[in-house]
């Protein structure tokens, strides 16, 4: 990734380079739906319900990560922490009135004999029960000429300007990955 200095910005073209160089470690993709919609409300409304999903996520990403790896997570978080790109869709008032701001989540560093539906039923109790969210979870396992595709779909807020889509602040790269 390029690194910026004060006097730049970051653009969408630097957001998803950085994925595409993080997309080799990616072993799933998530989306999480919240109870937030952004339809309507003004600026301050949704600046508001995006803090606080930001926090929420915040709490779901901890318990997540002691399920996969218990205390160790706190320990040896550079080791024992999933990959975890998150990034936030559905933060324009104009947004559709069916959708709800949510997170397209890239995972990865996950132990090997977790399947898909185990990840699904560890995020969803983290996500529903522990964060108090909705249960609209949808996750899958990139198809190998995909992986570019799902990277570009969850910057694509970034597209249209709102550089604000990646949760920078919840990302997590551990610089070990784990072989479980």
């Amino acid at each position: 990734m390029v690194l910026l200095n004060k006097s730049m910005k970051a653009t969408v073209e630097d957001i998803r380079d950085f994925l595409d160089k993080q997309s080799q470690h990616i072993t799933h993709y998530l989306v999480a739906h919240s109870y937030y919609f952004a339809y309507h409300k003004d600026a301050v409304s949704i600046e508001r319900m995006t803090f606080n999903l930001r926090k929420d996520f915040r709490h779901a990403r901890n318990c997540f990560n002691k399920e996969l790896y218990g205390n160790g997570a706190r320990r040896k978080p550079q080791l024992l922490q999933p990959l975890l790109i998150p990034t936030i869709e559905g933060t324009k008032e104009i947004a559709n009135p069916q959708i709800s701001i949510h997170y397209n989540i890239y995972l990865g560093n996950l132990p090997k004999i977790l399947t898909t539906e185990d990840i699904k039923t560890l995020w969803t109790y983290c996500w529903v029960d522990k964060a108090k969210q909705k249960n609209d979870i949808y996750i899958t396992e990139p198809v190998a000429n995909t992986q570019s595709h799902l990277l570009h779909y969850g910057t694509k807020e970034a597209q249209f300007g709102n550089l604000s889509c990646w949760d920078f602040e919840n990302t997590q790269i551990p610089l070990q990955r784990t072989k479980h």
